[in-house]
């Protein structure tokens, strides 16, 4: 960890976040929400994590937006999610989201029930990959690489809408969108993830890093990094398991708190972020006073 950072000992502030905010509290803003009520249903496993991959895609921009386009297709289908895109029912329009057009969000979602067909699930395609011993990446490049392929059955080639929808988590990207469902499927179930994917160890998560938690990660001296890319992601990720190595990525919630609430100034307002719990440790703060 740099030593930029004053010298506060920062896992005890992470962990009041989380109690002080529990994550299950903020579900119904986010896009879990759809995973998790099918989850607490009883569903099909292999169907549960088709809504996980569909809600994580279409996760970008807009909260309010994306959420409303997703609950969209659900009740579109009555909720039968697996029925729409295994082609036993089908529904009479799509919606366009933000650079993916109607067509394109409906090969993403036919082309994964194609590979839950021919897999079995999609965590069974991602195990084939997975190298427990290395990184998760191995794992997401064969889902991507399958889903990818089973894309081009409905338009080819591939159109930048869609491929947008599935980025390439060999690019050096941060791949933010995959990280999040990876969460969702194997942390434990604490009322956000739900420990679908027992197989895959929580201690090798990547955090889902966007331009607010690489800001907060900035001021609280875990990366020193100035791109937000793969790297980055990784360096975040290995500071977060000097504070819990078996569960580092639990800490995501308490890095985005701020921002979900819209209280996280990167040291702009003073007094409101002299009240912030991370204070102590806030470079964005300290470097003023």
């Amino acid at each position: 960890m740099t030593n930029a950072r004053r010298k506060v000992d920062l896992k005890p502030l992470l962990e009041k976040v989380l109690v002080d905010f529990p994550p299950a509290a903020r579900t119904k803003a986010d896009p879990v929400q759809f995973p998790r009520w099918f989850f607490e249903q009883g569903r099909p496993v292999f169907e549960t994590e088709a809504v996980a991959l569909f809600s994580a895609m279409l996760a970008y921009g807009s909260a309010s937006q994306f959420i409303k386009k997703i609950k969209a297709v659900m009740e579109s289908c009555d909720w039968q999610y697996l029925d729409l895109i295994t082609g036993k029912i089908s529904i009479k329009s799509w919606p366009a989201y933000r650079l993916s057009t109607a067509e394109e969000i409906r090969a993403f979602a036919l082309a994964s029930g194609d590979v839950i067909t021919r897999f079995g699930s999609l965590k069974e395609l991602f195990l084939s990959g997975y190298l427990p011993e290395e990184s998760i990446k191995d794992g997401l490049i064969r889902l991507h690489t399958e889903l990818l392929a089973a894309c081009k059955t409905y338009l080819n080639p591939v159109p930048r809408g869609l491929r947008h929808l599935l980025p390439d988590p060999d690019s050096g990207g941060c791949a933010k969108r995959w990280h999040m469902f990876l969460r969702w499927m194997v942390r434990k179930n604490d009322g956000v993830d739900m420990n679908l994917w027992a197989e895959v160890s929580p201690a090798k998560l990547l955090i889902p890093l966007d331009r607010h938690i690489s800001r907060i990660s900035r001021n609280l001296g875990l990366t020193t990094r100035k791109s937000d890319d793969w790297k980055t992601a990784e360096e975040i990720s290995e500071n977060l398991r000097k504070f819990d190595a078996e569960d580092p990525i639990k800490y995501d919630f308490s890095l985005c708190h701020l921002g979900i609430a819209g209280e996280c100034t990167h040291g702009k307002d003073q007094q409101l972020c002299k009240r912030c719990i991370l204070s102590p440790a806030c470079l964005a703060l300290h470097k003023k006073t």
